[in-house]
């Protein structure tokens, strides 16, 4: 069909990597999150499209050697991805067909019983408007791995997604036949909330198909550590780029992990008053806006060939422990150089032990460190470091 090559062809020369076609039905049996309907009830086609994360920078940021530049990265794929989909979008309008574009993350159905979707610290579930990875599914550019996360044959997980939503007919592709995940499960070794099963398994049913993948534990897990708050793995000897722990083992009740990650929230001054509420629309064309990452593994590490995988692994699990410092700087050490101090925020801060037994005498450069900091957190954490009694 013309129509489904033009559609394909802007997709392609705006900056996708990939790009396909699914039909709506190919997700009627699919969970609630990717039925279409639920934006644009006349929905016929989905077009899913995908962008690979820089692999650079990927490797540079689990070795610790970079931090910031793979938000960077992530603030451009965002952009791009928002103007693949807005030129598709008015493509087919001016065609006459309804087309809308789901956001690509940070916006959520309201849960809970309430109809709003601005309490952010309060959400477990946050499931999305529309799940762009069961559509990219639905659309053949690749199949669930273990982690949960969209594999494809040509980028493994560490890519991005976005997706159009059209009342147009459009020619479908095929489903991918061949699985790109051989269920190595490295993904569940990066993971300092291990939110995924190593054994037992969930599915879903995408175009008629079961696809399974790592049973996930409640998502709340996720939301304390990709949510900055406990970034030490289990093994305690390396950490993501968060300088925050939490008491781990999480507690075993699911209610007590859900309240933790409230509290936590309730604490974390980035997720506060609007701040909370911005989509992703509304951070990557901000040119002020900084993109504070830290985790991310289960999708960074999954590259598609195995060798490139286990590197990967090998690289994360060498990279030390983040530690926070008096000069508001993030950096990595070995872990016997570092200790956690309590907060009153719920969490605990890794610092430089040689730093710790100094705090009295560094008032003033944590003063000074809380003001150079970008991040609000490490602002706050250093405040009240500097706040501590000075012993007499």
């Amino acid at each position: 069909m013309e129509l489904s090559s033009q559609v394909k062809a802007i997709a392609l020369e705006s900056g996708a990597a990939l790009v396909g076609i699914a039909p709506a039905e190919r997700l009627a049996a699919a969970p609630p999150s990717a039925h279409p309907d639920y934006l644009l009830p006349s929905t016929q086609s989905i077009i899913s499209f995908v962008i690979p994360l820089d692999r650079k920078i990927i490797r540079d940021f689990l070795s610790k050697k970079d931090w910031l530049t793979h938000g960077t990265d992530h603030k451009r794929i965002y952009r791009e991805l928002y103007t693949i989909s807005d030129r598709l979008v008015d493509f087919l309008k001016g065609k006459g067909f309804k087309a809308i574009r789901p956001d690509m993350n940070n916006v959520y159905r309201p849960e809970g019983g309430s109809s709003q979707t601005t309490d952010m610290a309060n959400m477990v579930d946050m499931v999305p408007d529309f799940s762009h990875r069961y559509g990219a599914v639905a659309a053949g550019l690749g199949r669930l791995g273990w982690s949960g996360n969209l594999m494809t044959p040509q980028f493994g997980s560490a890519v991005f997604i976005g997706s159009v939503l059209t009342s147009a007919v459009l020619e479908p592709d095929p489903l991918l036949e061949e699985d790109p995940c051989d269920k190595c499960k490295l993904c569940t070794t990066v993971c300092p909330a291990e939110m995924m099963d190593k054994k037992e398994t969930m599915s879903v049913t995408i175009a008629g198909r079961e696809y399974s993948y790592g049973k996930k534990e409640t998502n709340a897990r996720c939301i304390i550590s990709c949510g900055h708050s406990h970034g030490l793995g289990p093994n305690k000897t390396w950490s993501t780029w968060s300088p925050y722990h939490t008491d781990y083992p999480f507690p075993k009740e699911v209610a007590e992990v859900i309240a933790l990650s409230r509290r936590i929230r309730a604490a974390d001054p980035n997720l506060q008053g609007k701040r909370a509420v911005l989509t992703q629309r509304d951070k990557c064309f901000d040119p002020n806006e900084v993109y504070i990452n830290t985790c991310g593994n289960c999708g960074l590490i999954c590259w598609e060939k195995k060798e490139d995988r286990e590197e990967n692994h090998r690289i994360l699990l060498n990279s030390g422990v983040v530690v926070l410092t008096a000069e508001g700087k993030r950096i990595a050490v070995p872990a016997e150089e570092t200790i956690e101090i309590d907060t009153p925020y719920e969490v605990k801060v890794a610092m430089l032990r040689q730093e710790a037994r100094a705090l009295p005498e560094l008032t003033d450069s944590l003063k000074e460190g809380a003001l150079a900091t970008r991040v609000t957190r490490d602002t706050q954490i250093l405040n009240y470091l500097a706040s501590l009694p000075v012993a007499t």
